[in-house]
């Protein structure tokens, strides 16, 4: 009984990586309906972290012009 080596993992470019989440941040709509459910978690936790640090920034930029 001869055993079948197992296909390598091939890896995503980092190019298309990047491009897919460009496509995915653009049109979020497309990106929910055509991916599996673990990308749909992916997709609300990158937009949950973007928005929270960019309410993070916006109240670090109120305290850094109110103690001027």
């Amino acid at each position: 009984m001869a055993l079948h080596p197992r296909p390598a993992l091939r890896l995503p470019r980092p190019e298309i990586l990047l491009g897919r989440s460009m496509a995915a941040c653009v049109h979020p709509m497309a990106a929910w309906q055509s991916r599996t459910r673990s990308f749909r978690i992916l997709l609300v936790a990158g937009y949950f972290t973007i928005g929270y640090l960019g309410v993070l920034a916006a109240i670090a930029l109120i305290g850094i012009n109110s103690s001027w």
